[in-house]
């Protein structure tokens, strides 16, 4: 029997489904870096300010696709709002060393999400004059997400040196 051959083919977005999706994705993850900075506040500020800055980058990419959205002439989306599963989550305080490694590596994952989840609105872009502003988005991501890898390494490395100290002393 003869084999069928396999078709790949690519999904196309309508120009104002992917600046939706795109600022959709933009306000949850502005929501979810808000959550975040307000979580780490009495357990380490520095992890908060990273945070809230990481928020005010979104906040600000939101701007920008709505800029777009002006400048390419489609009508403003009436009131987009992010996801209601993301958004109920209730706001808990980082407590402990552990669950700050947890809360963080979930973010560097997180990230990593955001990065591909661009990249992919970029391919599924069939309009040239979104792809520079894909593209700048996408750069953007991957230096969040190296950030957060860097942040998270540079903090697991001072549980590990506690607990060589603790063994030391004993």
């Amino acid at each position: 029997m003869p084999e069928k051959p396999t078709r790949i083919t690519r999904l196309a977005l309508v120009l104002d489904e992917l600046l939706t999706l795109a600022e959709v994705h933009e306000r949850t993850e502005v929501v979810r870096y808000r959550r975040l900075a307000f979580s780490f506040l009495p357990f380490d500020t520095a992890v908060s300010r990273l945070m809230a800055s990481l928020g005010i980058q979104c906040e600000m990419r939101v701007e920008e696709l709505r800029r777009l959205s002006r400048q390419l002439g489609l009508p403003e989306p009436p009131g987009v709002q992010p996801q209601p599963s993301t958004v109920s989550a209730p706001p808990f305080f980082i407590t402990t060393q552990d669950v700050a490694f947890e809360v963080l590596t979930q973010a560097v994952t997180d990230a990593g999400y955001s990065l591909h989840f661009h990249e992919h609105l970029r391919e599924a872009s069939t309009v040239p004059a979104l792809y520079p502003a894909l593209t700048a988005v996408i750069k953007q991501k991957r230096a969040e997400h190296t950030v957060l890898e860097g942040f998270l390494a540079s903090r697991s490395e001072v549980p590990q040196m506690e607990e060589m100290e603790q063994q030391q002393r004993a």
